[in-house]
Parts: C-alpha cells; structure tokens; sequence
C-alpha cells in the first residue's frame, strides 16, 4: 500500500525470457500486486513468472494480441479486484520503478488521473536514446498534442504510466487500440471524459532490451491512426455538441487534405486555411483545457460511455 491507496502494477510481457525475471525483482514493496500479462509468449515467459516466488505476482495469460491488449487485461483484473491506482511497466525492465512515486503522487493528491512519463524534457533525461528515436518521439509528440487534445503532455509512446480506478472506470476498455497505437489512444479516449492527465519527468532507460516494433510500419499504421484519431474526437467531443472546436478541425482536416491533391496546380491556398484552422482550434482548446484546470471538480461523477451519450 502507498499512502493508503492500493496500487497494481500491470506489466506487459511478450518473449520477455531474459528480462520478466529482472523487472519481477525490481517492484518495490508497496506495490500490493502485480499483473504479469503473458502476451502469447513462445519462450518460458510464463514459467518465468509463474516460478518467481513473489505471492503479490498473478499470471495473465492471453493469445498474442498486442502490448494495448495486454496492459487492458491487467486494468481488467485491477477493477475486478478494487486496486486504487495501476502503474504500467515493460517487461523488458525499460522503466526504472524508483520514478513510480513520482507517477503515484499527483493522482493521490488530486491533481490528475492518468500521469505519464516523458523522456524529451532535455539531453540528460534523452540519454540512451538514439537521434532518429528522439527526432521521431518529437515529432509523434506535437503530433499527438493535435490529436489528443492534451497539449500539456510530451513524449505520447512513453508507456510507463499510472492511472485511477476513476479513470478506469470511465473508459471502455474495449474500445482502445489493442496494437502499438495504444498510448495515443488511451489519450483519445482519456480526452473524451475531460480526465486530468499530467506530465512526468522520467529519464530514459535503455540497456539490455530489444525493441519488436518494424518502424516503416509503424509509422505508415500510426500515421493513418492519428488522422483516423483526430476526426473521431472531433465528432464525438465537439461536433455533435455543435461546439465550433470540431468544426474548426474537421474543416481543417479538409482543406489540408483537398490542398495536397491539387499541389500538382500549387493551389496552396487550400493548405494555408486549414493550417490556420487547425491553429484556431488547438488555441481553443488550450484555453478549455487551461479553464477546466482551473476549476477542478468537488466531487467526481463517473461518465456515461460513448454508447449512453
């Protein structure tokens, strides 16, 4: 227990062999369980896990599905067994558990519901990672503020999170991206309920692990998602409450678009609109975000799922 609050750790694992046993090892103490989600492993993941010795240590295990459906496996158990905050580590030891304080706190003193890493606050906390890793994270994080809504958060892949049982049981869980889109979706999703996310510190930790992301695809499946992303927030959260921040994206959205197919007749001018309709939604929606800030509810209400609204 920590400061009172129960607090699960889900931990993702897919062939994770020569380091699940590392990152078992690390938790700390007050950690009062820890969900070892087995993705489908084809090496001894599992039996790893399983012969640890750590009573706070339960095994999930699941066909192959994805790092966003392993983690939603252990959010599940968590709610099912009325853990107050769930933190989410790497099974490859990536995420150094000595920060998880400083994900824990700002959620038990009020302050947000879902804390999240970020690694790109300057050189120091960027160690270890690669130029084309960085350059990429960079760009993905001005990318995702657009997307999400949240342009108080950096570094969106960085998945060493914690969230509330608030948050969890807001969110359908069902409905999030399963693959490498998950952090970017749990954002989206996030925004749609107005939850409180905030930025944390975290430096990067890189040693031993081995990264299982093909980045041309990746980067072709992230960038459909994001413009698939942006347009389904917009409706959900603005247009259909007639509020003109959707309108400003979706309209946006068009004009980029409709400017790039006709550069053949350097029609420019259709990409200069929707840019400055783009800069007109997100100055919008920082104000909302700066006034909902400002006046933190008494008293948190659970809010209807997409399909009550």
């Amino acid at each position: 227990m920590y400061r009172k609050k129960l607090v699960g750790v889900a931990i993702p694992a897919y062939n994770e062999s020569e380091l699940i046993e590392k990152t078992l090892g690390s938790i700390p103490g007050y950690v009062d369980i820890i969900y070892a989600v087995d993705d489908g492993s084809t090496d001894d993941t599992a039996e790893k896990i399983v012969n640890f010795g750590d009573p706070r240590v339960v095994l999930i295990r699941k066909a192959n599905g994805g790092v966003g459906s392993a983690i939603t496996a252990g959010y599940k158990k968590a709610l099912e067994d009325n853990i107050d905050l769930v933190a989410v580590l790497a099974g490859d030891d990536q995420m150094d558990p000595k920060y998880l304080p400083d994900l824990l706190d700002p959620i038990i003193d009020g302050k947000a519901d879902y804390t999240k890493g970020n690694r790109l606050v300057n050189s120091r906390y960027r160690k270890g990672m690669s130029n084309w890793r960085s350059l990429g994270n960079y760009l993905l994080t001005f990318l995702n503020k657009m997307i999400s809504g949240y342009w108080n958060v950096s570094d969106p892949q960085n998945g060493y999170t914690t969230i509330s049982s608030y948050a969890l049981k807001n969110l359908n869980l069902d409905e999030i991206s399963r693959g490498y889109a998950f952090e970017n979706d749990m954002l989206v999703k996030l925004n749609i309920y107005d939850i409180n996310v905030k930025s944390i510190p975290i430096p990067a930790k890189y040693a031993d692990e081995k990264s299982n992301i093909h980045y041309p695809g990746f980067i072709l499946k992230t960038s459909l998602y994001l413009i698939k992303a942006l347009l389904w927030r917009s409706w959900h959260k603005y247009v259909v409450k007639l509020n003109p921040i959707g309108i400003f994206y979706i309209f946006g959205s068009f004009f980029i678009v409709a400017g790039f197919f006709a550069l053949f007749t350097l029609n420019i001018m259709y990409i200069a609109i929707g840019i400055a309709m783009f800069g007109i939604a997100s100055f919008l929606e920082i104000m909302r975000i700066k006034l909902l800030d400002a006046k933190l509810p008494e008293e948190k209400v659970e809010a209807k799922s997409l399909q009550e609204w």
